[in-house]
């Protein structure tokens, strides 16, 4: 998420003006990238200068950085119980939001909203947060004041026609698509995201050329072109069937193997194909990947009850019909800022 870059900018901008300015030789290491280090002398430091909050903000951005989203929690927390700020708040809400506790992430940018109701971050995650937690109308909403407070940024354009998208607001959501088209006409997700409302819209020809965009726009960032060779091989799966769509469900995999949708619907056009082993591979590599997807345990109780595995194909049913009954009864989540909704 582009938040972590800008939460450091923020920072480290703000910095200046707490209660202990940031000490020479750690602003060297943090203008040098070199986190590691500095996150040693940061530890040093606060251990010296116990009530030193923006050595706690310094630790939590640095550990969110590194994936160490409890960690940052904790040291957010501590910075804030010595001076409330929107810098906290804000790390706070990214840590929460990143160990799946939206309630309390949201809760957290409720306070930064108001100590700045005129920034537009606060709304994006925001936002996300209320996608993640199945609440689209408030995430399109917020993601919309979001659009009125900084209409140049092309990502929040983005974030909007993906909420529209989800709520079956097709028109509204193309608009708000080409509008990020037209502010940042290199992003492959924009593309393709606007190659998913045409083909909502029946514009079939139209979803394919916008894929194929965003996968010339994709190629020196490999991993981004498995979003639209996904969804080319589903539009191919459909038109001419799966023969056409396995090579490029096949690409996707290679560029995004820890990806399990792309390993799904290969595994499922490898089975259309008579190829059963193959398609048991990619489809256990899906369920290796993401568990909790009840449809994926489906699919592959009926390949185990082909391939005569009596025991397996019991066992993958029983875990669809738990996955389908939880399903049924919560609200749908969607990660509307990446491709992996």
């Amino acid at each position: 998420m582009g938040l972590s870059l800008l939460l450091i900018s923020f920072l480290f901008s703000s910095a200046q003006t707490t209660s202990l300015q940031i000490p020479a030789n750690i602003q060297a290491l943090l203008d040098a990238h070199l986190y590691a280090e500095a996150e040693q002398l940061i530890l040093a430091e606060v251990e010296r200068t116990p009530k030193w909050d923006v050595g706690y903000l310094l630790l939590a951005q640095i550990q969110s950085m590194t994936g160490r989203y409890d960690l940052a929690e904790r040291s957010a927390l501590s910075a804030i119980r010595l001076r409330e700020s929107l810098d906290g708040f804000m790390l706070l809400a990214l840590a929460t939001q990143r160990q799946n506790k939206i309630n309390e992430s949201i809760e957290w940018l409720e306070k930064a909203a108001q100590r700045r109701p005129d920034y537009s971050e606060i709304y994006k995650l925001l936002g996300v947060n209320y996608a993640l937690g199945g609440m689209l109308k408030e995430s399109e909403k917020v993601f919309t004041r979001a659009v009125q407070l900084d209409p140049s940024n092309w990502e929040l354009h983005y974030l909007l026609g993906r909420s529209l998208y989800e709520l079956g607001e097709l028109k509204r959501s193309q608009e708000s698509l080409q509008e990020a088209s037209l502010r940042n006409p290199s992003s492959a997700k924009v593309w393709t995201a606007l190659g998913q409302v045409g083909e909502r819209l029946y514009d079939l020809k139209q979803a394919e050329r916008d894929y194929r965009r965003a996968l010339d726009l994709c190629q020196p960032q490999r991993r981004d072109c498995a979003w639209p060779l996904l969804q080319m091989g589903l539009l191919a799966e459909r038109q001419k069937g799966p023969r056409e769509a396995e090579s490029l469900f096949r690409q996707a995999v290679n560029f995004r193997p820890d990806w399990a949708k792309p390993h799904f619907y290969l595994g499922k056009a490898l089975v259309a194909l008579s190829d059963l082993d193959g398609g048991r591979s990619e489809m256990e590599a899906a369920i290796r990947l993401d568990g909790m997807k009840s449809e994926y345990h489906y699919q592959l109780a009926q390949l185990y009850r082909r391939l005569k595995e009596t025991q397996k194909a019991k066992q993958h049913l029983t875990q669809y019909q738990a996955l389908a009954k939880l399903e049924r009864e919560r609200k749908p989540t969607i990660n509307i800022g990446t491709e992996e909704d």
